[in-house]
């Protein structure tokens, strides 16, 4: 890996019961950038990203960094409680991490996780700060995203969703659309059709009951089963032989139990199929006939979609966030309803039970545009501009800055020292003189400096003292020898 730039990728969760779609982004991330940059991830904790990490050969970091949930949901005093963040034990651990490896940049994902930028900026490491949600809109949002703006070189967006909470000025300047793709590898393309019997013989759905399903991480009221539920009720009304099918851990148990009880209570319990995190994702989407997500906020983008079109399934979702610029891409905009309509949910998929070839068409068209247009293919050519990009700013010259340029604090604009520039050196100004005033400078610039900055500034200083000294005395007793000679 020396032939390579060292970058590092912060990920503010490492669950251990599931992996969430804002971990596995980051791993397929990783995994595409490493042809570039040897990646290091930092995760909070061992879990199911760590041990997929370092399957792939991406080295990993634990580090125990807070996260800042004010960031998603802004509040009047989120920039006085991040600067006191900066005062804890594992932000001063990290920075002191950071100091010690000097990456050419690092990156951090999701608007949360500003701990790892704030300390990259303190030290002046480059920051590309990666957005994958959309941030709360309140009169607060511009806390939120000045501070993010502040502490980040580049922004990553993952839609136009997620960037539409940044004035247009900084979008302009900063911002750059990357959108999410898949690993063809897991796809498992040619296994398709024996994935789908194996699954729907486990799940015990007999090859003329259509299968409508619905999958989430982790369950919580954000990601709207109990309208999945109440859309079942009004489908099976129709359509009674139509079975359903839960895929993903509960998150709030409590919610996750009301859904299972409302299910019970209507009577369609043996309609439905409740299952936990599924390890092979790709014999879950094979197994369904039309996926639904009723996601109640505004995705930033929707990976859920995303991966049942990969899949050649049509998918039926409420219009909203990068939901709305999922499906349209895909063609497939008629298939989005209002959110929270379930009667309009409930009818878009009775359309689609009772035409099932016109179904598979639709599935099959949104494959090959999602394909086209968020595929493998179309996400490499996306990148291999940006991993250029990224080496040519951050990587062509060491990313060590010289320790006298180094501005802080973090929370702020880097600015330029207007107090302190260099002095001109003067060839009528005795040397003596002359560095006297560089040091008294070097004192005022490096005045709050953070410790290890001071210790490498100090050890450079004594270096250059020892250089001088032994060219001194060199030449001095060069001209001693000179005038020897002379007399």
């Amino acid at each position: 890996m020396a032939d390579k730039a060292t970058i590092v990728l912060f990920s503010h969760v490492s669950n251990t019961r599931s992996i969430t779609g804002a971990e596995k982004l980051l791993l397929f991330f990783a995994q595409e950038l490493s042809p570039y940059f040897n990646c290091i991830l930092v995760a909070p904790q061992d879990g199911k990203l760590t041990a997929q990490a370092r399957s792939c050969g991406i080295s990993v970091q634990l580090l125990s960094i807070p996260l800042v949930y004010g960031m998603y949901t802004p509040y009047a005093g989120l920039e006085a409680d991040a600067r006191k963040f900066q005062e804890g034990r594992e932000y001063h651990e990290l920075t002191d991490w950071l100091a010690s490896l000097r990456p050419a940049f690092i990156i951090t994902s999701t608007c949360v996780h500003a701990l790892p930028a704030m300390a990259a900026k303190s030290l002046g490491i480059p920051v590309v700060w990666k957005i994958s949600e959309t941030i709360t809109d309140n009169e607060y949002t511009p806390i939120s995203v000045g501070l993010i703006h502040r502490n980040s070189d580049e922004i990553l967006a993952i839609s136009q969703t997620a960037a539409a909470c940044f004035p247009e000025e900084v979008r302009a300047e900063k911002v750059i659309q990357l959108p999410p793709s898949w690993n063809d590898k897991e796809m498992m393309i040619e296994a398709w059709s024996k994935l789908r019997g194996e699954r729907r013989r486990e799940l015990r759905i007999k090859p003329q009951e259509q299968l409508i399903g619905y999958i989430s991480s982790f369950i919580n009221k954000e990601k709207g089963l109990e309208h999945f539920v109440k859309m079942a009720v009004l489908v099976y009304a129709v359509h009674p032989s139509t079975k359903f099918v839960v895929i993903g851990s509960a998150g709030d148990k409590s919610y996750y139990d009301r859904c299972v009880r409302k299910v019970k209570l209507e009577g369609l319990y043996t309609r439905f199929k409740f299952v936990g995190y599924a390890e092979c994702l790709p014999s879950a989407y094979c197994a369904m006939d039309v996926l639904v997500v009723p996601s109640l906020i505004r995705e930033g983008f929707g990976m859920t979609a995303l991966e049942g079109m990969a899949f050649g399934k049509p998918v039926v979702a409420y219009d909203s966030g990068g939901l709305r610029e999922i499906l349209h891409a895909a063609g497939c905009g008629e298939n989005l309803v209002p959110a929270s309509d379930i009667s309009a949910l409930a009818e878009r998929v009775n359309v689609m039970l009772a035409q099932p070839g016109l179904a598979i068409t639709i599935g099959a068209q949104a494959r090959e545009r999602v394909d086209a247009v968020y595929g493998p293919a179309a996400y490499r050519s996306r990148l291999q501009g940006l991993a250029e990009m990224w080496s040519l700013r951050y990587c062509s010259a060491p990313p060590v800055r010289e320790a006298d340029s180094v501005v802080e604090p973090p929370a702020v604009l880097p600015e330029l020292p207007a107090a302190t520039p260099a002095l001109p050196r003067s060839k009528g100004l005795p040397s003596r003189v002359a560095r006297k005033r560089r040091g008294k400078a070097r004192a005022r610039r490096r005045s709050g400096r953070p410790l290890v900055l001071r210790r490498v500034a100090r050890k450079r200083r004594k270096g250059s003292a020892r250089r001088r000294s032994t060219a001194g005395g060199k030449r001095r007793r060069a001209r001693r020898g000179g005038r020897r000679r002379a007399a």
